[in-house]
């Protein structure tokens, strides 16, 4: 039997927000061998709308029946973070999958306990940065590694939103709101899969308004010694990139952009004629591909289509998931020390496992 030709992988979908309807759910449409059989959430609204989106076989509010259906052989927890080890422990009783969207949990104390429950299990579980599966990301982690940029000197991230109004939880820090937690998680994550670094030392300051943490920046280095940046902000334009600077060129990625990633050498002047030829060439190739992915939602949308292909393949074959539990641990402990930092104004270093 051929790949495609397997009985598809029987999804259930526990939380029914913003992540589930406007990301998951049209993603998963173009995921060969995924269906949701069944959605889940106590609030009645949420699970309503997500249920006009698609057709499923089961609409609760409780998560623990999607858990006793032995139809279902994964979960996608797509809930508030505070929520997420007490589900995820849930479903690795019941014998499912996982699929956890970020942050991992709250604490330190939460991933080791959810670790120690999955080791040795045969189970698949994955964490959700879909940046990771963005082409460009792809490519850019290739060409850094074949050594295009020299020995690594700076990186700088920014990455902003227009949110204008957001769930409860999102506006605290102890329930996982606030930028650090929520949004600069994908970038902390970033720099390790695309630069094969770890972070050792961070300092973050913050800004907080109607709601918590609304906007930051940090500095960190990383363990070969160079040094990155990031701003993080919700209330403002939309913004989600990055710049990668070594001994011998640079590049830059804008996750937005279908021809968003451009690299230079050291003698290159940005705006010069010669660059803009090869920017206009870059556009003029790549944009048959833009329009052929435009087509199925654009580079954004398809990063969370390929996050997902890469689970389900996991799921069906045994492949390893790229993007695991300890993944979700590294990054969160990134993030708990911007938040120190913040709180206390000291540079904090990032503990090792």
């Amino acid at each position: 039997m051929k790949f495609d030709e397997k009985p598809p992988i029987n999804i259930g979908i526990v939380g029914c927000g913003r992540a589930t309807t406007v990301l998951h759910l049209p993603a998963l449409q173009f995921v060969p061998g995924a269906k949701v059989v069944a959605l889940a959430d106590p609030d009645r609204e949420a699970l309503h709308r997500a249920s006009k989106l698609i057709a499923v076989k089961q609409c609760v509010s409780d998560y623990r029946v999607l858990l006793d259906n032995p139809g279902i052989e994964a979960i996608a927890i797509c809930v508030p973070a505070q929520f997420h080890v007490e589900i995820a422990l849930a479903a690795l009783d019941a014998g499912k999958h996982l699929f956890i969207e970020k942050p991992l949990a709250l604490t330190i104390e939460e991933c080791d306990r959810l670790i120690e429950r999955a080791a040795n299990l045969p189970l698949k579980i994955m964490l959700g940065f879909n940046t990771r599966w963005h082409r460009l990301a792809r490519e850019a982690r290739t060409l850094l590694h074949q050594g295009i940029l020299g020995p690594l000197e700076v990186v700088r991230s920014a990455l902003t939103s227009c949110h204008k109004d957001l769930p409860e939880w999102r506006k605290r820090r102890i329930s996982g709101g606030g930028v650090l937690l929520e949004m600069a998680m994908h970038h902390f994550d970033l720099w390790r899969y695309i630069l094969s670094e770890e972070l050792e030392e961070i300092s973050a300051q913050s800004r907080s308004g109607t709601w918590e943490d609304e906007s930051a920046t940090v500095t960190a280095r990383l363990s070969c010694g160079a040094l990155a940046s990031a701003t993080f902000a919700e209330c403002t334009s939309q913004n989600n990139s990055i710049e990668i600077y070594g001994r011998t060129g640079s590049m830059s990625v804008s996750f937005y952009r279908f021809d968003g990633l451009e690299t230079s050498i050291t003698s290159d002047i940005p705006g010069n004629i010669p660059a803009r030829i090869r920017g206009l060439m870059r556009f003029v190739k790549e944009l048959p591909q833009a329009i052929s992915t435009l087509q199925r939602g654009g580079e954004w949308h398809q990063s969370y289509v390929e996050e997902w292909r890469h689970f389900v393949a996991s799921v069906r074959t045994g492949l390893t998931v790229e993007c695991g539990l300890e993944d979700g641990r590294r990054a969160l402990a990134v993030a708990l020390a911007a938040m120190e930092s913040a709180a206390t104004g000291h540079t904090m270093t990032i503990a090792k496992r």
